[in-house]
């Protein structure tokens, strides 16, 4: 199924725009709690880049659902881990 070439380009505008305005607002909660840059930080900015990103490659490219579902798998995965250097 082939996608009209306007839609395409609304949805990588349009994830263009929620990236950069994510990491915005990212960096303005690090800079509101004077926080630096560490994991939590890092986590946040990837989620902000990687899922914008899978948007925009599940829409210019022709990749299987599968592959898309273990783009997803994996950031979901990374998302919900936790540090490995505490026990509960």
């Amino acid at each position: 199924m082939e996608t009209d070439p306007n839609l395409r380009l609304a949805v990588v505008v349009g994830a263009f725009a929620v990236a950069i305005f994510g990491l915005w607002i990212v960096h303005q909660r690090l800079k509101a709690k004077n926080q630096g840059f560490g994991p939590n930080s890092l986590r946040a900015f990837g989620a902000v880049l990687f899922l914008p990103t899978i948007l925009i490659v599940s829409v210019t490219t022709s990749f299987q659902i599968e592959t898309l579902a273990a783009l997803l798998g994996t950031v979901a995965g990374y998302l919900l881990s936790r540090d490995g250097g505490g026990s509960d």
